[in-house]
């Protein structure tokens, strides 16, 4: 019994080790990889920033997933640093997320645009953290039915107070501070709190729009009249002065291309990404794919509570277009 457990586990390896080298062969021979392959020469790099930002590090390795802020900041680092990558493309498919995240990824973008052309595409969704992202690039691109903007910060709770008085649960809380349990479930909101709170989100918006305004090159005056938390249409953000052309991703590689004198059609090299070996071997990011999309993107944001305890809250389901 245990000569065959020996012989599955060692088969098992040799599976994986076959596996990761043919993805490691596919990487290299792709002139759109992340390794420097076969294709030599002057490149233009792409930075992803997809899904919800929120902070951590990179995703599985295996089967990919949205990396934290802190891989982005070093996808942004090595290609400031990598000497074949003239000009770098950001590209975001995100609703937005955590304000710290989102700040920290905008300032790391504003160092590299400092060395490097840096060109921002918008995919699906390009809004809120993820259009605070974007105002670091020299330029930005979006199709003309992205949705962007959302240019708000928002902190939500819960209470159940209520309820838990109909069942006759008690809440027992010792604090140090008049402020330490403030948003708890468990009681009502004391207006001096709300005031807290509001003062706080007042805080990091005010920081959102002056992103915006030296981003952008616009009047704080003018970034406040569309600074309200609402989405934009791609089309709409191009009226606004909120991005500066219509295209797609490879409309903006060319445009990094030109800005960087690379002549020709240009190569590109991912940098970092999120796909993991699975998304390599098969060409999807989802170990299970469904019939429908679930973007799971709300366009509320940035989150100054965590993400994901958010999306815990929230019920989604339906099918997004």
């Amino acid at each position: 019994m245990m000569t065959v457990v020996i012989i599955v586990a060692v088969l098992a390896g040799l599976a994986l080790v076959s596996i990761a080298g043919l993805g490691f062969l596919v990487s290299v021979m792709s002139p759109s990889s992340s390794t420097p392959g076969l294709a030599l020469g002057d490149k233009v790099g792409v930075v992803m920033v997809d899904g919800v930002i929120m902070a951590g590090g990179r995703a599985s390795p295996l089967f990919g997933g949205p990396s934290g802020s802190r891989a982005v900041m070093e996808d942004l680092r090595a290609a400031a640093r990598d000497r074949e990558v003239k000009a770098v493309v950001l590209y975001i498919n995100s609703p937005g997320g955590s304000a710290a995240a989102s700040q920290s990824i905008y300032q790391e973008a504003m160092k590299l645009a400092e060395k490097k052309p840096l060109i921002a595409v918008m995919d699906d969704v390009a809004a809120s953290g993820g259009y605070y992202v974007a105002c670091a690039a020299d330029k930005i691109v979006a199709n003309g039915s992205t949705l962007t903007g959302s240019i708000g910060v928002i902190w939500s709770g819960i209470t159940f107070y209520e309820l838990m008085n109909k069942l006759g649960v008690e809440d027992f809380t010792v604090t140090s501070g008049r402020y330490k349990d403030t948003g708890s479930a468990w009681r009502p909101l004391r207006p001096d709190e709300r005031q807290l709170f509001e003062s706080l989100v007042g805080d990091v918006y005010d920081q959102f729009v002056d992103a915006v305004t030296q981003g952008r090159d616009m009047e704080r005056e003018q970034v406040l009249k569309v600074a309200d938390g609402r989405v934009f249409t791609g089309r709409q953000a191009l009226e606004l002065g909120l991005i500066d052309e219509l295209g797609s991703y490879y409309d903006a590689v060319a445009m990094a291309a030109k800005e960087a004198g690379i002549e020709g059609e240009p190569k590109t090299k991912i940098i970092g990404g999120s796909g993991g070996l699975f998304g390599q071997m098969v060409g999807s990011r989802a170990l299970l794919p469904l019939p429908w999309r679930q973007l799971d993107m709300d366009l509320s944001g940035p989150l100054l509570i965590e993400p994901h305890t958010y999306h815990t809250m929230m019920l989604q389901s339906l099918p997004r277009w």
